[in-house]
């Protein structure tokens, strides 16, 4: 699915049209050959048909990696700076493995729960403690859902530290290249567009939040630049 969505499904959707020759183009193309990133193409896609929400991401596998940039960042994003530096951290992920950590996690977590699916569906204790003198699939699907609630909090809560920890590693990447001011200057313009939460409490922020807040971004990005001086 990761390899046939963006392919074939998400067009169904979206209009993809190849990014126009131009400054921003030669810089981003630029960007990913210092990277040593196998960019293959580059992409617009019509977001601002749906709403006002503007990103870019990356997908592919192996050599064959593509750039999707949303026409609304190129149209809220005042210098083409401000875009490279976005694309800069997307990179960021790419180049230390954010990526392949995530998916690797993310089988494993999958594994897990068909596992612990089995154990409750073999489970003869635990249907009978229920009042239950047969074993059905779906009462067992059920039954499953429930017992293992209290431990996907704590795997939720996990996932999202890590997902946030992968942030601020990628704005430190971005930062790194030599892009902190742009950076600051995306993220500021990105979170007033999207109208997301930009200073929620940390605790609330660690527990429900997989992206820390502007706030929190841009405070990181300024204590590395303290450290520096």
């Amino acid at each position: 699915m990761l390899t046939i969505y963006p392919v074939l499904i998400a067009p169904l959707f979206n209009k993809f049209t190849p990014l126009p020759d131009g400054q921003l183009k030669e810089k981003i193309e630029k960007l990913a050959s210092s990277l040593e990133f196998p960019l293959k193409k580059l992409f617009v896609v019509d977001g601002s048909t749906r709403s006002s929400h503007s990103n870019a991401y990356m997908y592919g596998f192996f050599k064959n990696k593509r750039i999707v940039l949303y026409d609304t960042l190129i149209q809220q994003c005042k210098k083409d700076e401000e875009i490279v530096a976005v694309i800069a951290h997307e990179l960021g992920h790419w180049k230390l493995n954010h990526t392949v950590y995530t998916f690797v996690a993310m089988q494993i977590l999958t594994l897990l729960q068909f596992g612990g699916f089995t154990l409750v569906r073999n489970s003869t204790d635990l249907f009978q403690s229920f009042g239950f003198d047969t074993q059905p699939v779906l009462i067992g699907l059920i039954l499953f859902q429930h017992t293992v609630i209290p431990l996907q909090q704590l795997v939720s809560f996990g996932l999202n530290l890590v997902s946030r920890s992968f942030e601020f590693q990628a704005d430190a990447f971005a930062k790194n290249l030599g892009y902190a001011a742009e950076l600051r200057l995306g993220l500021v313009r990105l979170q007033e567009e999207n109208l997301s939460a930009m200073n929620t409490d940390p605790w609330y922020s660690a527990y429900h939040y997989s992206h820390p807040p502007l706030v929190e971004r841009l405070e990181a990005i300024d204590k590395s630049d303290k450290k520096a001086d």
